[in-house]
């Protein structure tokens, strides 16, 4: 007899990239680390997974195409994050009993606001979220980035049945991640941040000049010389 652990869910990252920032790599292993320990019971497992495609729309369908078990956990490769996130994402999800939950994370820019976002009531014209209660353990939204996304099966089996599309398909102008959250009001599907489950968005940029501060550096006593202008 063939015995097969049960699959609880997926993790899968946006890959399709040649390199991805070391601060994730380490976030990604010592989040499997920890899920081993305490988040899957004997005979029980998680699958993880990658997108392999640098598109977004197409990555991220992809990944929905490779669901196993009863939820997908979406994690961006330009983020950070405790091992804890996706036993506290669907501690919460299980809690509250819904569907749709993002972490928390914000914007790479200045004011770098949070990237999470408020609906009209026609569910169609969105507008940043900057402040919300203090004290809540999910904060109900219109949209948000699907950059650290835990969403069940069901929805997306409702939004490939019932609007005969893909989850992620770009709806324009929207990207792939607004254009989900479109399709989710209006199958009438609420969706949540959790807003102490934190995901870190990773900078990299160019060092130049205007980062050097010489009031800590001891300079050598030679001097340049010779030069040319």
């Amino acid at each position: 007899m063939l015995l097969m652990n049960k699959c609880l869910g997926t993790i899968a990252y946006m890959g399709g990239v040649m390199s991805v920032p070391e601060r994730f790599a380490w976030s990604w292993t010592q989040m499997i680390l920890y899920n081993k320990d305490y988040l899957v019971e004997p005979g029980e497992d998680v699958f993880y997974t990658r997108a392999v495609v640098s598109y977004h729309s197409a990555a991220r369908n992809s990944l929905v195409e490779q669901i196993r078990g009863d939820w997908l956990l979406m994690l961006d490769t330009d983020h950070g994050f405790e091992p804890d996130i996706a036993v506290r994402l669907l501690h919460l999800a299980d809690k509250h009993e819904v569907d749709v939950v993002t972490g928390f994370y914000q914007f790479k820019g200045p004011p770098h606001s949070p990237v999470i976002f408020a609906l009209d009531e026609a569910g169609e014209k969105i507008t940043a979220i900057g402040d919300w209660q203090p004290g809540l353990e999910l904060l109900q939204v219109g949209s948000a980035g699907a950059g650290c996304l835990l969403v069940r099966r069901s929805v997306y089996e409702r939004i490939e049945r019932e609007l005969s599309c893909k989850p992620f398909d770009v709806t324009p102008p929207y990207g792939e991640d607004h254009s989900f959250f479109l399709r989710l009001a209006k199958l009438g599907i609420k969706a949540y941040c959790a807003v102490n489950v934190k995901a870190y968005h990773l900078e990299v940029r160019e060092i130049d000049l205007d980062d050097y501060d010489r009031s800590d550096v001891k300079f050598s006593d030679r001097m340049l010389v010779e030069g040319r202008n």
